[in-house]
């Protein structure tokens, strides 16, 4: 199985484990600056690579053992949940706000950049074979590319550093490069992934794959392609991104990926042979030792149910609650649903995905190994009192259901980066905007398919005969509810330059309470024949739920209306980067040194 193989990303795992390669560890800091013991000998080569993945691989949002720095918490902000930054919501950020960039000597992308190329600089100088080191360098040129997008995304054209700089010989005030330069440096990293494997089998699961690789091409150019970067819809780049979203999902295809047919579980399951979505992804053992749990779970769950953690974080808003479309596919506003919606009981016939992502008060929710267990999310539920829900829910996408309260704090889950439904929604936004609509509704029908939504009108509720326009609203809507918790819904809004329609309103919780104190008070305790609490038998998918609760929708306590300004599609470099290098210029809408920036990042 999958699951018992050796987590190869981490070196400090190999370090702990105690296997014959420890000694090769004692003799040099593969993080450092290695000399020609690690480039002489193909097996400390690939630890140093392994050391490159441990950094650069990306983690879930909001872990609390985080051995990477992306994604930040910064980066997860949007109207699918709670928490993120309140500054990005209410227009308040300033050039400092963003440090990405820079964030220090030793952690962050260029530090990080620089050990890669130290690899690039060395590896061929010390009598390994070109059999040896080409995979070996096709992986580290996709953390390259992997790293540079994350830049890109943020701040459009930065510098794009191809070897590591000496301090005494290089010149170190390097000006940005355009965004398409990057662009097309990224590709070309990319492109020397065509020596990877289909697969990788035994020790080496988890590395990047050639479909991997193409997968991740595909989301590069339907960035680029995207109104983020292509305000005037440049035609060519769509049919760029096109091409690339094709070519990923036949040699994805080809290689084995595939919709898993349980959506519940996709990434719960990603360590079995049986789930075949996910393509990139950092894998947790939940060992509790740094670098091999996650903390999603413990700081997910409802705080009776974590290690003390738990209660606050990853809510659910009422926003995405209201996204989720019913169950034959129709939206919630939809008079022709065969299952119209219940503004009361609003999670009556929703969408399969809908139960596998939200828990709402008075759901059952079998934490611990109990399936029959309810969740309340009443005001001054006594379990969760002082710790609960920011919006009257809690996730359940990817909490492992049979894992204890006590140790819900070391995850084993992998965080799934890009996984094949990706793959699949982006061949369908590359197919709509390029006039395919055919293969467009090919690719969401999949979708809605696996999802398990009804086929009342022979097409799974996806509109029919509509504008590329309105097309893409779908396609949109269809992301938020695909990919809600698995930190898109930032980068999605971002891209399509769609965050500041948002702004004038607010991200709102649902207040449930009970109607009095008195019924607070009674159904609470236990009852002695049963030894449940008798609120545990009210039926709330009946009369019982108006008869003991009131409910309100506001927003989210303290949380701003939105304000989401359009300069902050691409940020600004901070000005203490600015400071050390004068060839560096400021992002446009952005000020430095009393001026205005002059570089155009859709360039």
């Amino acid at each position: 199985m999958k699951k018992k193989l050796i987590y190869i990303f981490a070196v400090l795992s190999v370090i702990a484990s105690g296997s014959c390669t420890k000694h090769l560890l004692t003799k040099v800091d593969l993080n450092g600056l290695p000399g020609q013991e690690v480039w002489a000998d193909s097996t400390q080569a690939v630890l140093y690579l392994n050391g490159l993945y441990n950094i650069v691989m990306p983690v879930w949002p909001c872990n609390e053992n985080a051995t990477s720095t992306f994604p930040t918490s910064f980066h997860n902000t949007s109207d699918e949940s709670n928490g993120g930054t309140t500054a990005l919501l209410q227009g308040t950020l300033t050039s400092e706000s963003v440090t990405d960039f820079f964030a220090s000597g030793t952690a962050g992308a260029y530090p990080y950049m620089r050990r890669i190329n130290m690899l690039f600089a060395n590896i061929d100088n010390y009598g390994l074979t070109p059999a040896q080191t080409a995979p070996i360098k096709a992986q580290a040129y996709f953390l390259r590319a992997y790293v540079y997008f994350t830049l890109l995304k943020l701040y459009g054209g930065i510098p794009y550093i191809t070897k590591p700089e000496d301090w005494l010989t290089d010149t170190l005030t390097v000006p940005r490069n355009s965004s398409s330069q990057c662009i097309d440096s990224i590709l070309a990293d990319l492109g020397h992934c065509s020596v990877l494997p289909a697969q990788w089998t035994g020790t080496e699961f988890g590395r990047i794959t050639r479909g991997a690789a193409l997968a991740f091409k595909s989301r590069v150019l339907l960035t680029w392609a995207s109104p983020q970067f292509n305000p005037t819809n440049d035609m060519s780049r769509w049919q760029a991104a096109y091409t690339a979203a094709l070519n990923a999902y036949d040699t994805c295809t080809l290689d084995g990926y595939a919709l898993y047919s349980n959506f519940a579980r996709i990434s719960l399951d990603a360590g079995a042979t049986t789930d075949k979505e996910p393509i990139i992804y950092r894998p947790f053992n939940g060992a509790n030792v740094t670098g091999q749990y996650e903390g999603y779970d413990g700081v997910t769950r409802p705080f009776s149910q974590s290690a003390g953690s738990g209660g606050g974080t990853n809510n659910p808003t009422w926003n995405l609650v209201q996204a989720f479309p019913m169950k034959d596919g129709k939206g919630i506003t939809d008079n022709t649903s065969t299952t119209p919606y219940d503004s009361v009981y609003y999670w009556h016939n929703r969408d399969p995905r809908f139960y596998a992502t939200i828990v709402y008060n008075g759901a059952y929710y079998g934490l611990s190994g109990t399936p029959d267990r309810k969740q309340w999310t009443y005001t001054n539920y006594s379990a969760d009192k002082g710790h609960a829900s920011n919006t009257g829910f809690y996730c359940r996408k990817n909490i492992d259901t049979t894992v204890s309260a006590v140790n819900s704090q070391y995850g084993k889950t992998f965080w799934v980066e890009l996984r094949f439904g990706e793959v699949v929604m982006n061949l369908a936004e590359c197919a709509n905007m390029t006039g395919n609509q055919a293969q467009c509704n090919q690719m969401l029908v999949a979708i809605r398919k696996r999802a398990g939504i009804t086929n009342a009108d022979g097409n799974y509720g996806i509109p029919q005969g509509v504008s590329q326009d309105s097309m893409q609203t779908v396609i949109l809507n269809e992301r938020e509810i695909e990919f809600a918790f698995e930190g898109k819904r930032y980068d999605d809004l971002r891209r399509t330059r769609t965050f500041d329609k948002l702004d004038g309103g607010y991200r709102y919780q649902l207040v449930v309470a009970y109607k009095s104190t008195t019924l607070l008070s009674n159904e609470e305790k236990i009852d002695p024949s049963s030894g449940a609490a008798y609120e545990d038998t009210i039926n709330v998918d009946g009369p019982d739920y108006t008869t003991y609760f009131t409910r309100s929708l506001v927003p989210i306590t303290n949380d701003p209306k939105i304000n989401f300004l359009p300069t902050y599609y691409a940020y600004a470099i901070p000005s203490s980067n600015i400071s050390k290098d004068p060839n560096m210029q400021q992002t446009i809408g952005w000020l430095f040194a009393g001026g205005m920036g002059t570089f155009d990042p859709t360039k």
